[in-house]
Order: structure tokens, then sequence, then C-alpha cells
């Protein structure tokens, strides 16, 4: 097989085949912490295969393989154990860069023996892993995907940002020269141009107000949360552009800024904590900006992450509250290419003034982890 991966997408494989050798997934806290007494046992996995159709791993001390209701073949638990720890050496404590893809050929005819054909799921939508876990709650055994993240490597990113992700805002008090001095400002001007240059709209206009979301299917789909999800979104990445120069502002200090700040002046001010967070939620588990969202999440178990000491958690649906306070608390605003996305310059329209922001927002390293 001898293919090539990054970080990543090996930390994928890994956590299909430290699964499949546990025979159950525990479960994690707000700070990415294991609840020992918390866990879903796994019956099996199912991966896609491209050209044979899903394949049925099913856990125990032999791993039985099926295909189309057929036994295609069976590995021994200590064996799956054997390799998992190879992957852990090669992928946690291998090579160094961040970037890059890199092959892990000890484990090329354990992959074959597998029936793995490919190391990442094709799946296109948010589902990496799936699952039939035995529901305690229920007594049922349902079959469920999992998003799987990884802490190794370069950060994740849970909203990516595109030309559909831009926010309208209005800006009032400036003039025609006002307008060409701000865009003027420039990467030939200086490389950190965007604080610059919001530094010297936000002190020249009267006011910067959200006016619309460019993209009407992501509006729609921020509506099928909250009505006002838009606006207070619209203040959220506003915030951030006003404060570019504050060190260590990442999603949870301007959920903070907002309810300080209370610009729809709610009485209970939770409500921008509480909404971001129900944002952030569903770009987890199956909303993306560019495609009409029916309300449905994709990956229907929760979220999987994979620490940096090769501990494997998940984020269940049943522990909904604690996903939510991890997404909160492990997540950071990155900045799109504003050349590419089409952004962050003052323009006239209808004798107004308006510009466009915008942002992806990105997962943060899990700190305080230990190497294993």
């Amino acid at each position: 097989m001898s293919v090539k991966q990054n970080k990543g997408e090996w930390s994928e494989l890994y956590a299909f085949a430290r699964l499949l050798k546990d025979g159950k997934i525990y479960a994690a806290d707000e700070n990415v912490n294991r609840i020992d007494d918390v866990f879903l046992p796994i019956l099996k996995i199912i991966r896609e295969d491209e050209k044979n159709g899903n394949i049925d791993y099913h856990t125990g001390k032999v791993i039985r393989i099926y295909c189309n209701g057929a036994q295609i073949g069976e590995v021994s638990n200590a064996e799956l154990a054997s390799n998992v720890q190879i992957l852990f050496d090669k992928i946690f404590e291998g090579p160094q860069q961040k970037q890059g893809a890199f092959e892990i050929p000890d484990v090329d005819s354990f992959l074959e023996e597998m029936s793995i054909r490919q190391v990442k799921s094709p799946s296109t939508e948010k589902i990496d892993l799936l699952m039939q876990v035995h529901d305690i709650h229920t007594g049922f055994s349902p079959v469920v995907g999992f998003s799987v993240k990884s802490d190794v490597g370069s950060p994740p990113t849970l909203l990516n940002a595109g030309k559909n992700t831009r926010i309208r805002y209005e800006v009032k008090g400036i003039t025609d020269d006002d307008m060409n001095l701000i865009n003027s400002i420039n990467k030939t001007t200086n490389k950190e141009y965007m604080k610059l240059r919001m530094s010297e709209l936000f002190s020249r206009a009267s006011s910067v107000s959200y006016d619309s979301m460019i993209s009407d299917v992501y509006e729609n789909n921020l509506i099928m949360l909250d009505s006002m999800l838009p606006r207070i979104y619209g203040f959220f990445v506003l915030y951030h552009f006003k404060n570019l120069n504050t060190p260590g502002l990442d999603c949870q200090s301007l959920c903070q800024m907002l309810e300080e700040k209370n610009p729809l002046n709610y009485k209970n001010k939770n409500v921008y904590t509480y909404k971001i967070k129900e944002l952030l939620c569903a770009s987890a588990l199956g909303m993306t900006p560019g495609r009409e969202w029916n309300g449905n999440e994709s990956a229907t178990g929760g979220y999987i992450i994979v620490k940096r000491d090769g501990d494997v958690l998940c984020y269940h649906l049943y522990n909904r509250n604690f996903f939510k306070d991890y997404l909160l608390k492990n997540t950071n605003i990155d900045r799109p290419s504003a050349t590419r996305h089409d952004y962050g310059y003052v323009f006239k329209a209808d004798y107004k003034y308006f510009i466009d922001l915008n942002i992806q927002i990105r997962f943060k390293s899990i700190t305080g982890v230990k190497d294993k």
C-alpha cells in the first residue's frame, strides 16, 4: 500500500484501529478529559469501500470482518493491538513537521489483511466513522456516525471560509477620501495591513453596523437555528475586527464581549453565548455555509477527539452540553485571505459606504496534555 497521508488523516485510521481494539469509547468532559464511568460499548465499526461497499468490523477477542454479509477475514485483537502501537509510534512520535504527508510501510500488510484500501473515509458528509454502539439509555443498538478531529498536526477548521461566509456592514460618517485612504493600506504598506486598515476604518467612521449576509443560503441556515442569529453572528465577526490588536481574543472571549456590550439589548445577556455555541455545534455536526441545510445532523453519534497522548474520546450527543462547552473553549478566529475571499475593503453603492468582513473558525491545540 505505502500511501502518503498527513497526520490528521493517519489519525483517523488510528482512531478506527484503537476503538476496534478497545471495543468501547469513553466520553470526554468540556476540558477533553476522559470520564471513566461514561462510555459506549462498540459492537462493530463500518468502513465504506468504494469498490465493494460497506465492510463491517465486529469487535471482540477476534475481529471478524464481513462484506455484504459474508465473512472475508479475521484478525486477533492482539495483532490489532500491535498495529495500533505501530500507528501511535509513527503518528504521535514520528515526523515532527506539522505539514506534509508521509508513509507508514510497517502497517501495509496489516491494512491488506483488514481489507482497508484507503486510509481516509471517502464520505463527503461530516462522518468519518460509522459505528454500531450499544445505547445504555434506551437498550437499542443504533448505527451512528461520528466526525473525527485530531489534535495531532495542524489544528483543523470547524467553519471554513468562502465568499458565501462574507457579512456586509454599512459604514457611516466617512467620505470618498476616507474610503480611498483606508483601502490604500495594503500588503505593500505593512504585513499587518488588515490591523492598520481596520484601525483606520473604526477611527474615521461614526458607526459600522450589520447590514446583511451575502449568501442567502448561509443566512437561511443560520435562521434555522434562530431568526436573530445572522445579526448576532454579525456582531461576533464585527467585534473580532474591532479588536484585532487584542491578544488572545478567541471565540469564548468574543462571546464575553458580546454579553458585556449587549448590542441587541437582550434582558438575558447569556443569549449571545448560547446562540454562538449552537452555531458552533451545528457547524461541527452537519451544517455548511454553501449548502441548504434542513436542520438534520450528519454526525448523529457525535464527535471523536484523537488526543496527543493517543487517547480517543467522544462527545456523544447525550453529552451535548459538554460538547458545546468544548467547542466554545477550544476554538479561535482565523482570517482567510482577503484577496481570495474578496473582503476587507470599503466600497460605495447607492451613495452609501459598505465593507464586507469574513472569518473562519479553527480549533486550538488541546493544551495540558502530556505525550504518551
